[in-house]
Order: structure tokens, then C-alpha cells, then sequence
């Protein structure tokens, strides 16, 4: 599925918004709503997921799987965009802008799901990436031994907090159940990834980087260490907000992209202070 939201009059460029693993483009439908008539709003369903996913390019690899046909659907909208992610869209998202820059007028991510660097730092790092390794080894375990629902319950509860599987509903688990080899390929894809922190250096497309600080210690990590290579971004540290608050909770995170995507758009190139006046 691929949604578009085309408000009735707009001159700005258009949004395209990546959604994050066991997720489709339908998770921007409150963005949409709230940037009706400012925003156009495109949400594509990446591979792996939706009604009518985009069809990954398997030429590529790592992120320039998902990220090729996105490439695609840019190009075919015919301007540069406001390029939006959360997590393994963010990941997507961040590819774009180094594959194409002149395709992308602002990024906003939140907390992307670009774990591969965190190997080559230090100890910290290295700790967190042997976390992250060991959650995709027990999806994986789970996937093989005909137990989709238990690696599925392992990797939801991770990202939102134990006992977050439970307390959906049945049918609810059943459709997770069912993108556990979507989200097997996302990790592959993301570990499969080569660029370096230094890489990102040279991206001067106006940034946005949001992270919870209710969110797992790993996405937190990430996204700071981005932020601080990207030569013209901001961090957003966002109070009781944890991975999934563009889902949940959209109304803290979409009034912080369409503040960043607003001044991007027409950027302040002078300020100057009205003179006083004596008394």
C-alpha cells in the first residue's frame, strides 16, 4: 500500500515518510492529518510489509535494498523531499540521503535502526551490537524451529517494553506473527551495511535526530553518535517517549517534524531585532 496524502493547496516540497519493521505506511496517517494543507504526504509500504510493498532491489546491499525503490518513487515525484524515518525507516532513510543527496531537502529520523558501525567503537559499543546480534540470533532461532510467535514475542517486547506481546490481542499476534522473515531480512540488511560514522560527515542536508529517553539504551546510543557526525544536525531528547512514540504517541514527535521540515523549507536568513525607540 502506498498513501498519499495531497492536501488541497501546498507550494512546499513534498514529505515522504518511511515507517519502521512490523510496521507499513499506514502509521503516517496522523502525520498526514496534521500537515493537511501544508504538507503533501507520501507513505510507502517498504518491502516486506503492507498491502502493496515495493519491490526490493536484491542487486543491492544492506539498506540500499529498501532504499533503491524509494530512490525510485522520489524520482518519479519529480523534486527533491523532506525525508522523514523511524527505525529501520530511518535506517532506509539515512541511505537515500548518502546515495542521493540532491534528492533530499531535509532529514528527520527517528531513532534509526543503523546498528552495523556500533562493531568498530569502543566498548560500549561493541556491547550494545552484541545486543542487538543477540535479539536477531533468537528471532531467527524462533523463525527455524516453526515458533514464529515466540521470536516475534521476544523482538516486540524489546522495542516496547515485557509483556507489550501479551497484551495484544490474538489476531493481532497472528499478522506480527507472519512478518517474522520481513523482520529477519531488516536485520540482515542492517548489519549488512558499510558506511562509517566519518561517511556522514560529508551529508549537509539539514538534520533532524529525535530519540525517546524511555527507549532502549541501543537507539539512544545510535542516535546520539549520528547527530554528532552530521555535520548540520540537531538532537531531539524526548522526556517518557520510548522507540515506538511515532505510533503511540505522534502528536510529540509530529509537532517536531513539521517544525524542522517548516524551517527547512524557508530557512531564516537573516533576523534583526527592531530598533528602540526612546521613551
Amino acid at each position: 500500500m502506498t498513501i498519499s496524502f495531497k492536501p488541497t493547496e501546498t507550494t512546499n516540497a513534498p514529505i515522504v515518510a518511511l515507517h519502521s519493521s512490523a510496521s507499513n505506511g499506514g502509521q503516517w496517517g496522523q502525520l498526514a492529518a496534521d500537515l493537511e494543507g501544508r504538507f503533501e504526504v507520501h507513505a510507502f509500504d517498504l518491502p516486506g510489509y503492507g498491502s502493496a510493498p515495493l519491490v526490493g532491489d536484491f542487486t543491492q546491499k544492506g539498506a540500499a535494498v529498501s532504499a533503491i525503490p524509494v530512490i525510485r518513487e522520489i524520482e518519479a515525484i519529480g523534486r527533491a523531499v523532506h525525508l522523514v524515518g523511524h527505525s529501520n525507516g530511518g535506517g532506509v532513510a539515512i541511505k537515500i540521503a548518502l546515495m542521493r543527496p540532491d534528492l533530499v531537502k531535509s532529514l528527520t529520523v527517528y531513532e534509526p535502526a543503523t546498528f552495523h558501525f556500533l562493531k568498530h567503537g569502543d566498548s560500549v559499543s561493541r556491547q550494545l551490537f552484541s545486543q542487538i546480534q543477540l535479539l536477531s540470533g533468537v528471532v531467527t532461532a524462533a523463525a527455524a524451529d516453526g515458533d514464529a510467535a515466540a521470536g516475534m514475542r521476544h523482538f516486540l517486547d524489546f522495542w516496547n517494553e515485557q509483556g507489550f506481546w501479551d497484551a495484544l490481542p490474538v489476531p493481532a499476534q497472528t499478522r506480527f506473527a507472519q512478518q517474522i522473515v520481513s523482520i529477519m531480512t531488516d536485520f540482515a540488511n542492517g548489519f549488512a551495511e558499510s558506511w562509517t560514522l566519518k561517511d556522514l560527515s560529508s551529508l549537509e542536508v539539514p538534520t533532524l535526530v529525535m530519540t525517546g529517553l524511555e527507549s532502549p539504551e541501543i537507539t539512544q546510543h545510535v542516535s546520539v553518535a549520528i547527530a554528532k557526525a552530521l555535520p548540520n544536525a540537531r538532537i531531539a531528547l524526548l522526556p517518557e517517549l520510548g522507540h515506538m512514540a511515532p505510533v503511540f504517541q505522534p502528536k510529540w514527535t509530529n509537532s517536531r517534524i513539521l517544525e524542522h521540515v517548516a524551517s527547512a523549507e524557508r530557512p531564516v536568513l537573516n533576523i534583526s531585532w527592531p530598533e528602540r525607540e526612546a521613551a
